[in-house]
């Protein structure tokens, strides 16, 4: 199930209108300008993973909630899911984000982060609710946390408090894969 720059940008203008807030008004509170707004409201432009979560934050829901809506499977202690039927977010510059876990009640989110060369989560820091854990397996990428840079290369892994502000970027040739934990469902409602 892909999410699109279109669902998403509707689910905004769906948040912001019971609200009561304007536009102008989401705009004071991201920092971000009216034209962008509307154009991420209409599906035009694919907001960065920053943008999504700067969005979040002003209309004060989790970035999950915009995402998915989709309710629990009922039953059930095991669930296969192949690749096709993986949840996908592409943000900006194609960076994508897939649900590895899907089915049940988890606490956690585990998911594969593709960055393509010379793309990042964003051209801002961003923080969120608990901890995350990421190993790199192809190509490298830069964890920016705070003022510290950690330089991943395949098989090296990073820890950190969510809360701290932080942005992953691909400086290399090829596209940067990594498995990747979040201790709160993030991104994505896990059920």
């Amino acid at each position: 199930m892909l999410i699109d720059a279109k669902s998403f940008g509707e689910k905004v203008r769906a948040l912001r209108s019971r609200q009561g807030l304007t536009l102008a008004d989401l705009a004071e509170k991201t920092k971000r300008s009216v034209s962008l707004l509307s154009q991420i409201e209409t599906g035009n432009v694919s907001p960065s993973f920053s943008s999504m979560q700067t969005i979040a934050d002003a209309l004060e829901v989790p970035l999950a909630e915009i995402i998915s809506r989709e309710h629990a499977a009922e039953g059930g202690e095991i669930y296969h899911i192949s690749k096709s039927e993986r949840k996908v977010l592409i943000t900006q510059g194609g960076v994508q984000h897939q649900l590895l876990s899907r089915g049940l009640p988890l606490s956690f989110e585990f998911n594969i982060l593709e960055v393509p060369p010379g793309k990042s989560t964003g051209d801002y820091l961003y923080s969120h609710e608990g901890e995350e854990c990421g190993m790199l397996l192809e190509g490298e990428l830069v964890v920016e946390v705070g003022r510290q840079i950690n330089h991943l290369k395949p098989g090296d892994s990073i820890t950190m408090k969510s809360s701290l502000p932080h942005k992953l970027s691909n400086p290399g040739q090829q596209t940067a894969r990594a498995v990747w934990v979040n201790s709160v469902p993030y991104i994505f409602s896990t059920k």
